[in-house]
């Protein structure tokens, strides 16, 4: 019988050691053609109160008034929250966030160039995993790969009306 337990044990922490393997962090990066003047780009980026006009997932948004500078809560319609804070901001040139989720933060940094026929835009995005489990997780669900492509999938959209 304690053969079984014992079996039953290790099985269960196999998971845990696999994700303690794994290295905590990841990166994406995207680099897009947006068929936008780099102004408008910026823009729709830098106005949080638009933001709700082109992506279909934001449920609410609610501003921080703190000490940390520009912060603000976002939640998906999934529930999802995300508080977000600027780190820098170059304006036409490049914008970084830093992002905290249940489990994991990173940063978003965006860079624009003004290319013929619209912005180049390149988007980077870093991720920390703390837990063990939630790299595994992580790296099952293809996030930060699916919520990158997906935000910039909802950006151009916006621009092809």
């Amino acid at each position: 019988m304690w053969i079984v337990i014992s079996i039953g044990i290790l099985l269960a922490l196999i998971p845990f050691f696999v994700g303690l393997l794994m290295t905590p962090y990841q990166q994406v990066t995207r680099v897009e053609l947006i068929k936008a003047p780099a102004a408008a780009v910026w823009e729709a980026l830098t106005d949080l109160s638009q933001h709700a006009l082109w992506r279909t997932d934001l449920a609410s948004m609610q501003m921080l008034d703190d000490d940390d500078g520009l912060r603000w809560v976002e939640k998906t319609a999934s529930g999802q929250s995300t508080v977000l804070r600027k780190l820098k901001e170059t304006p036409l040139k490049e914008l970084l966030l830093d992002m905290q989720r249940s489990g994991s933060k990173g940063s978003r940094q965006v860079r624009f160039s003004a290319v013929p026929g619209g912005t180049r835009v390149t988007f980077t995005e870093m991720l920390e995993t703390r837990t063990a489990l939630g790299r595994i997780k992580t790296r099952l669900d293809g996030n930060p790969d699916k919520r990158l492509d997906h935000f910039i999938q909802q950006l151009k959209a916006h621009f092809t009306v």
